[in-house]
């Protein structure tokens, strides 16, 4: 009596042991073969081996996040809101304008304006500057310009007429008056064709009003008449 008792509990013990055995291998949820901390296993107490990772306590290898775009807020899965650093999402709290080039305008270029090819950024207006009698060839470069003449013409002021100039007995030559300016005298540099012009009265002068002459800039060499203007560029 006492060993089919004995034989019985040892039965019951085994069966015991099986059915916790079975019921423990389904509730892992992993093949029985992984490793913990191994590719595509659980992890280890939050731990993956060599270089992977653990998410959602798999491990996986680095940037196969098994969640991105999700929604909640996590760093680095590209969700509006998340506070990532250089993403470039609108909304997401990051430095920056949301175009992703880190410049701040929002074009996507890098450089810091929204200027048109060709254009450059001056006082905060696009200008061109190869044209831009403010402007001419750099921010800052004025170009003269009277009775439209001069301006800047690619990248370069053209030349102009300078103010005007009382005529002595002798007047003083084109070279000497654009010197006087700061300039350099241009023969035939102006309205296609003129080195100075002659003008009987200070009111003729001032609204250009006068007689162009072709000349070596070593003239005028002679009072002619009142008042002239020279034809001048930058030196």
């Amino acid at each position: 009596m006492h060993c089919k008792t004995s034989a019985r509990l040892l039965v019951a013990a085994l069966l015991g042991f099986l059915v916790s055995s079975c019921n423990s291998d389904g509730a892992s949820g992993t093949d029985a073969g992984c490793v913990a901390g191994e590719l595509d296993c659980e992890c280890s107490s939050s731990l993956c081996l060599g270089a992977l990772v653990c998410e959602d306590n798999i491990c996986v290898e680095p940037g196969q996040m098994t969640s991105s775009g999700d929604g909640d807020g996590d760093p680095g899965d590209g969700d509006p809101g998340d506070g990532d650093p250089g993403d470039g999402d609108p909304g997401d709290g990051d430095p920056g304008d949301g175009d992703g080039d880190g410049d701040g305008d929002g074009d996507g270029d890098g450089d810091g304006d929204n200027c048109q090819l060709g254009e450059v950024l001056c006082d905060g207006l696009c200008v061109d500057t190869s044209s831009d009698p403010e402007n001419c060839g750099t921010c800052g470069h004025v170009c003269d310009i009277k009775d439209n003449v001069g301006g800047c013409v690619e990248g370069e002021c053209a030349p102009t007429l300078t103010e005007c100039v009382t005529a002595e007995d002798p007047p003083a030559n084109c070279n000497e008056v654009c010197m006087g300016e700061g300039k350099v005298c241009v023969s035939d540099g102006c309205y296609g064709g003129t080195t100075y012009v002659w003008y009987a009265t200070g009111n003729q002068c001032a609204n250009f009003e006068g007689n162009s002459i072709s000349s070596p800039c070593t003239f005028p060499d002679a009072a002619d008449s009142n008042y002239y203007r020279c034809c001048c560029g930058e030196p």
